[in-house]
């Protein structure tokens, strides 16, 4: 643990890292969501000499030299970190767990290892936003998995679900630092529900003005009337 720093410690501590700086995080122990290489920036360091952060993954947990590994991400190494993250293979995305803050992970990109990231079968969810998708296990509200986030639909998605975007062409792709801080804010607080309703179906409701527009609406034509063709 970190000793009380000295009033002149602190003060080279924030003249290193002023408000703004881009820092990556090398590693920082007892936080799952909080993986190596996680982009942040600094918004203040405070009298004790922690840098207080704004991470990718919405949360906003301090830093605490020479006890969590970090370092100043430099300018270049910003643009490129989107693309150099990720083994060959792999696409980066954002993870949600039920009853958890989102983080960032990288998975490869085959429908096995997918499966093995959600438990089960996966289930292809467009989103409205960004161009994103997300997969999810399509059995979550079957096999009983716990709820996690509701949708605009408002269906609730039970188990775990990842979040990733498309290269344009229809294949799965990593997602940009743009999209994992907007995901990141959007599923940041944990959602909390009972298993009688995250395990219900949400259904579409509409209403018909005519019976015929009611038996449309169930996939049965009506039959026509003859008088209805013209002579």
């Amino acid at each position: 643990m970190q000793g009380f720093l000295k009033p002149y410690q602190v003060e080279q501590i924030k003249k290193k890292y002023p408000v703004g700086t881009k820092i990556q995080l090398d590693h920082m122990d007892g936080e799952r969501d909080m993986p190596d290489g996680l982009l942040g920036e600094v918004k203040y360091v405070d009298d004790q000499g922690q840098l207080h952060m704004k991470w990718q993954n919405g949360r906003n947990l301090a830093l605490v030299p020479n006890l969590d590994s970090f370092h100043i991400l430099r300018e270049a190494e910003n643009e490129n970190s989107e693309n150099d993250e990720c083994p060959d293979g792999c696409i980066r995305v954002l993870v949600v767990e039920p009853h958890k803050n989102p983080y960032v992970s990288t998975v490869k990109n085959d429908y096995r290892a997918m499966q093995e990231l959600v438990g089960g079968c996966i289930e292809f969810v467009p989103l409205s936003e960004l161009n994103c998708h997300l997969y999810c296990n399509d059995e979550g509200k079957l096999n009983g998995l716990t709820g996690n986030r509701r949708m605009d639909n408002g269906d609730i998605i039970c188990g775990t679900f990842f979040i990733c975007t498309d290269d344009g062409e229809g294949n799965d792709a990593s997602l940009s630092n743009e999209q994992i801080t907007y995901f990141s804010n959007r599923f940041h607080e944990p959602e909390f529900y009972s298993n009688t309703e995250a395990h219900s179906f949400a259904m579409e409701v509409g209403y018909a003005d005519s019976k015929e527009e009611f038996l449309r609406m169930l996939g049965i034509v009506p039959e026509a009337d003859e008088n209805d063709f013209e002579r």
